[in-house]
């Protein structure tokens, strides 16, 4: 049996020209590498280099080894490459979600079903997870749309309502309800990582009106220096319900409320059964 080695030192020294540049690049001394291509050619049975004098170069046959060299070399990296990659899925749970809040709840389930595996999550829109599902990126998803492809399962998990924050002395803060009609004009605190959310707000009020913080963290000090309204969501409030001196309000646009599915491979099912359990548990807790 070939030594990869060998190929790999053939592969360099056609790369390379010459024996000496090729040693180099390999941080070998030449006769070591020498010694190496005449071990090749006695495993392959053949010359694979004309030596004239103290020049040594690749024959036709040798430029034909180097051909074989590089397929070989390049299944032996997709070998390598392939088995990591399958030993990282099979220890990854990998969760994509449109929204942080149906990515936070369920953070303690999939900790507590997968405990020694690693656990990773991304926010992005519903055709990325959609894909991704299918392509294996993913192997859970959290939608704001059931999906309609019969290679994918869904089920139901929780709701959220988009709310506005108000000071109390704020004309708005005095509704039962508002719509999003009744912004216009105000700005309005929020911060970038809301996922699809952002489109919906977009849509539906003046981006100048929109005043998008990066972090939580910067979001969390312009409200507590301020009195600008933020969006916020019953979600949100059930977690932190005290608010001071703002009122909550509800936007009553169909819009402002959504639905968040859990999806994966239909074929996959059966795997993540124990997130789908909780996840209808989390159902019948809200009713």
């Amino acid at each position: 049996m070939i030594e990869i080695y060998l190929l790999q030192q053939l592969a360099a020294v056609a790369e390379h020209g010459t024996l000496l540049k090729a040693s180099e690049a390999l941080h070998l001394s030449q006769p070591a590498l020498s010694r190496s291509m005449k071990k090749l050619e006695a495993q392959l049975g053949v010359q694979l280099f004309d030596r004239e004098n103290s020049k040594i170069t690749l024959n036709d046959t040798g430029a034909h080894a180097v051909d074989y060299a590089k397929r070989i070399l390049a299944l032996d990296r997709e070998m390598a490459e392939g088995v990591a990659e399958y030993e990282r899925r099979r220890r990854t749970v990998s969760l994509g979600s449109c929204a942080p809040f149906p990515l936070n709840a369920i953070q303690p389930t999939l900790q507590e079903q997968y405990f020694g595996m690693v656990l990773t999550s991304e926010l992005a829109e519903d055709h990325r997870l959609l894909t991704g599902l299918k392509n294996r990126v993913y192997q859970l998803a959290i939608l704001h749309e059931a999906p309609e492809d019969p290679e994918l399962f869904a089920q139901r998990y929780l709701d959220e309502q988009l709310y506005v924050s108000f000071p109390k002395e704020h004309p708005l803060a005095k509704r039962q309800s508002i719509r999003f009609s009744d912004l216009k004009g105000v700005s309005i605190l929020m911060v970038h990582s809301v996922g699809f959310w952002m489109e919906v707000c977009k849509r539906h009020l003046e981006p100048g009106n929109l005043l998008i913080q990066n972090s939580f963290e910067a979001l969390g000090e312009l409200i507590d220096a301020s009195t600008l309204p933020f969006f916020n969501s019953d979600r949100m409030l059930e977690r932190a319900p005290k608010q001071g001196d703002r009122v909550s309000v509800p936007i009553s646009d169909k819009d402002a409320r959504t639905v968040y599915y859990i999806a994966c491979l239909a074929s996959e099912k059966q795997k993540y059964n124990a997130v789908f359990s909780a996840a209808r548990q989390a159902v019948l807790n809200r009713t």
